[in-house]
């Protein structure tokens, strides 16, 4: 009878340690699920971290590329600006200058001594030669292209039409008469804006068309075979007009150039007088720059 009690608790504590064993195995497997998912959430933050890293350095790269640029303009505005107020300290000493040799506002080509007769001669001709077209006045020792001939829409160069006028030009400053005189290029434009994208990357303002024309004159007259150290040039943009820009009509005769000759050697010894040959640009009415 004893015995078969012990049995019995044995029995119970094997079973007991079996179910024991059992709860042990299942907390294990669970743990072990545990640490894998665990594992895998660790590595896919690893795996995040190092792509942020990647991004951040990138987003550095990136900025540290744009500083450079922004450093790169910075340093070309700050070029342009010096060179924009040295040019502005030479314009307006030329400015005065001319306006001293001529006794007289500039623009105003009236200078109240005459041309020598050999060059008013010259410049007759040269008028008669392209009639219709050119007017010269010898009161004012003055030469005006009357129609629109030198230049195109928004455009600085030089039509092949005009190129011959200003050569023979070119002709008459290089003769013995000629040769006593220099001249100063003066770009002048009317009042409407420059608008189109093609026309503003060459020509920012109509200041910048105004000089850019100057300047193609007077390569003109020294491919002509006038020294470049005898002509300058200048630009007033839309702030020079000689009549008001209330309509097309008056706004072509705002286009121009206007060529002011002065003595030989006026730049530097300060002249009294000038004379001024105006030519009108051409730009068709009614259209955008």
């Amino acid at each position: 009878m004893a015995m078969g009690i012990g049995k019995r608790v044995c029995l119970a504590g094997v079973a007991a340690g079996l179910l024991s064993g059992c709860a042990s195995l299942e907390e294990l497997r669970q743990t072990q699920m545990a640490n894998r998912n665990l594992s895998a959430e660790k590595a896919a933050l690893e795996q995040e971290m190092f792509d942020l890293r990647g991004g951040a350095q990138a987003m550095r790269a990136r900025a540290d590329a744009l500083e450079d640029q922004v450093a790169t303009k910075d340093r070309l505005i700050s070029s342009l600006q010096s060179e924009n107020e040295t040019l502005d300290v030479g314009f307006k000493s030329a400015q005065t200058s001319l306006e001293k040799w001529a006794g007289m506002p500039f623009g105003d080509p009236a200078s109240g001594i005459r041309l020598p007769a050999e060059l008013d001669a010259a410049l007759k001709a040269f008028a008669a030669e392209h009639a219709g077209s050119v007017v010269y006045d010898a009161r004012q020792g003055t030469l005006k292209w009357t129609s629109d001939l030198l230049f195109a829409l928004g455009s600085d160069v030089v039509k092949d039409s005009a190129a011959g006028g200003l050569r023979s030009f070119s002709e008459i400053m290089r003769s013995p008469v000629g040769q006593q005189f220099d001249i100063v290029v003066v770009g002048h434009t009317d009042d409407v804006p420059v608008n189109r994208p093609e026309t503003k990357q060459r020509h920012p303002s109509n200041e910048h068309l105004a000089v850019h024309r100057s300047i193609a004159v007077k390569q003109h007259l020294v491919s002509g075979g006038m020294s470049p150290s005898r002509v300058g040039v200048m630009g007033y943009g839309q702030y020079k007009p000689v009549a008001p820009n209330d309509g097309d009509g008056n706004r072509s005769k705002n286009r121009r150039v206007e060529v002011y000759v002065v003595p030989a050697g006026a730049f530097s010894a300060g002249a009294e007088s000038t004379h001024a040959l105006s030519i009108t640009g051409n730009e068709p009415t009614g259209v955008i720059k």
